[in-house]
């Protein structure tokens, strides 16, 4: 009997420790689009990560820009769209790094259904140091 209260335990306590390591992305459901840096414009106007594919509702965006705890930096999500001009979706400014949640729904579109997003710095200023995202779906 006392083995079985032990080993009870320690399972109990095996489950909570677990439920202490996950991540909170997965903890709530968010499924990792991935990461990217920012590449040049090829304008030379600013710079660009690459396109992430999102399913509709709410992403998450994790900005990160190291080293920069004063500089204000202006962050432009877009909808890509081969046949149009790319929609301007969402603007705000941040310093160092930030997450930011958006609905997405009513920019999908498309034969897959998907809104094709990126995101944009639309001074080369804001380009330096290294600037890069993680986007959840």
């Amino acid at each position: 009997m006392k083995f079985r209260s032990v080993l009870v335990a320690a399972l109990g306590v095996l489950a909570l420790s677990t439920l202490a390591t996950t991540p909170a992305s997965a903890e709530a459901g968010w499924q990792s689009l991935g990461n990217s840096e920012f590449s040049p414009d090829a304008d030379g106007n600013g710079c660009h990560t690459k396109n992430f594919s999102s399913g509709g509702g709410y992403i998450k965006v994790s900005f990160y820009r190291p080293g920069h705890p004063d500089d204000s930096t202006t962050v432009r999500l877009y909808e890509y769209d081969s046949n149009n001009a790319d929609e301007l979706m969402y603007t705000w400014s941040t310093y160092d790094s930030t997450n930011q949640t958006f609905f997405v729904d009513t920019f999908t579109d498309g034969d897959n259904g998907k809104a094709e997003i990126y995101l944009k710095l639309s001074s080369d200023a804001d380009c330096t140091g290294a600037p890069w995202v993680h986007v959840d779906d």
